[in-house]
C-alpha cells in the first residue's frame, strides 16, 4: 500500500490533476461498480484491458518458468459448471461451430502424470457471445470440468471459439474509446487446471491463424499457449484438434517444525 501511495501521489503531481479530474475519476469508478453483477466483472475487465492481470501472470510465470504461464481469467467465469465424462462433450447438441477435439496432459514440472487433475473449461459460441451474455444459451452451454485419467490425459468435444469484442456497453467501452484501443479478443479457450498438492493455474489458449493474435486487447496471448491449426476427419467431419502439455507447480511446502 505504502508503494501504491507513492505512485499515486506521484502520478497527481505529473499531471497536476485538478478537482474536475478528479471527480470524473471517482464517478468513473462508481461505474465501474454499479455495472458489476454475479454474471460480469466489470472490475475484472478494467484490470484486463489495463494491462494489469497479464502484468501480474508474466511476473509470476517468470518465477516458475516450468510450469504453464498463467492468462487472464475474464470477466465471464461461473463456477460449478457440469462434471464430463472422458470424451464427452462441452457444447450442446447441434451446437454450430467448427467442431474441435480438445485433449491434452496434465503432469508435474519435470513431466510426471497427474491423475485426478481437474481442468475447468469455457469459451464462447459460435456467436461470439458467452452464455452468461446470451439469452439464447443455457447457463452452462460450452462450459464444464473434466478429470484426468490414469496417464494424465483428457479429451472432450466441443466447437472453435470465435474471437469477439470486450463488453463495450459501460465504462471499460468508453475507456476503450477514448484510447482509440482495439476491443478485440483473439480466439481463445479458458482453462483453471488444479490438482491436490499442486498450485492451480488460470490460462487460455489461443489459435495461431486468428486475425486478432497480435492485438489481443488484454495481452493474453503467450507463444507457449499458441496453436497451430490441425484438422483431422470424425465423425462430425473435418475437425480441429488441440493437443496441450499442462505442467503444474507443487504447492509450496512449509519446513516440519522441529
Amino acid at each position: 500500500m505504502t508503494g501504491l501511495v507513492k505512485c499515486l501521489h506521484g502520478f497527481i503531481r505529473e499531471v497536476d490533476l485538478s478537482h474536475s479530474e478528479w471527480a470524473k475519476l471517482l464517478a468513473f469508478f462508481y461505474r465501474v461498480g454499479d455495472k458489476t453483477t454475479e454474471t460480469r466483472d466489470e472490475f475484472m475487465l478494467l484490470s484486463d484491458v489495463m494491462g494489469i492481470t497479464s502484468l501480474v501472470d508474466l511476473l509470476a510465470s517468470t518465477k516458475n518458468p516450468e510450469a504453464t504461464p498463467a492468462s487472464p481469467l475474464g470477466p465471464f467465469y461461473l463456477e460449478n459448471a457440469p462434471v464430463i465424462q472422458q470424451g464427452g462433450t462441452l457444447c450442446r447438441a447441434g451446437e454450430p461451430g467448427i467442431p474441435l477435439v480438445f485433449k491434452g496432459t496434465v503432469t508435474n514440472e519435470h513431466g510426471v502424470k497427474i491423475e485426478n487433475a481437474l481442468l475447468d473449461i469455457w469459451h464462447n459460441a459460435d456467436s461470439g457471445l458467452y452464455s452468461n451474455e446470451d439469452e439464447t444459451q443455457d447457463d452452462m452451454n460450452n462450459r464444464g470440468r473434466i478429470y484426468t485419467d490414469k496417464q494424465g490425459r483428457f479429451t472432450l468435444n466441443t466447437i472453435r471459439p470465435k474471437p469477439y469484442s470486450v463488453p463495450m456497453d459501460g465504462p471499460v467501452g468508453d475507456l476503450l474509446k477514448a484510447f482509440e484501443r482495439s476491443p478485440w479478443r483473439s480466439a481463445h479457450l479458458h482453462v483453471v487446471v488444479s490438482a491436490q498438492g499442486y498450485e492451480s493455474v488460470i490460462t487460455e489458449l489461443f489459435f495461431s491463424d486468428c486475425e486478432y493474435i497480435d492485438i489481443d486487447a488484454v495481452g493474453g496471448v503467450r507463444p507457449s499457449l499458441t496453436h497451430e491449426p490441425s484438422y483431422i476427419n470424425t465423425e462430425r467431419g473435418e475437425t480441429l484438434s488441440i493437443d496441450h502439455h499442462f505442467r503444474l507447480r507443487p504447492l509450496c511446502q512449509e519446513p516440519a517444525s522441529l
